[in-house]
């Protein structure tokens, strides 16, 4: 990440001509950058309300360039929640990592029952979509048992499919 004044030289009543160049901030292991910088709305700084240019330096992806304030009633500032994105423009950076493990599990009913046994391994309490033999989605009572382990019960006998996630 690359943080430029806008203009490149500010004045300061205590202190005169700021000249200052651009700050580097090298992300770490975890993604994560820590850097100080000049509040951009310091009274003792002129211009009033001056910017940072900042560039998305960035290996392998294109990055962003927008302008960003920085003003002294925020000290501690999380860029993620100030960098500018518009969805439908498709402002967005794909991170691409290793697959991640599987977490569904399908339980197939083939004989009619008002109480369907569902042991899914999934180690924690999914979700559960219920689909008749006749592909209709069906709504039914869950109870998850345990973290393994899903009871669900239906008014009448039906036959189908539990997708659990």
């Amino acid at each position: 990440m690359r943080f430029a004044t806008q203009p490149r030289t500010l004045t300061s009543a205590l202190h005169g001509a700021l000249i200052l160049g651009t700050v580097d901030a090298v992300l770490d292991a975890t993604g994560a950058f820590t850097v100080a910088l000049l509040a951009t709305d310091d009274p003792d700084v002129t211009p009033v309300d001056w910017t940072y240019r900042v560039d998305e330096v960035l290996t392998g992806s294109a990055g962003r360039t927008f302008p960003l304030a920085l003003p002294l009633a925020a000290p501690l500032v999380d860029l993620a929640d100030v960098a500018p994105t518009d969805p439908a423009l498709g402002d967005y950076l794909v991170v691409t990592g290793p697959p991640g493990a599987e977490f569904r599990y399908e339980h197939v009913q083939s004989a009619p029952a008002a109480t369907w046994q569902v042991p899914h391994s999934l180690g924690k309490h999914p979700n559960v979509s219920i689909i008749a033999a006749d592909g209709r989605q069906v709504f039914a009572d869950v109870d998850h048992s345990s973290t393994d382990l899903a009871v669900i019960t239906f008014p009448t006998p039906y036959t189908g499919r539990a997708v659990c996630s």
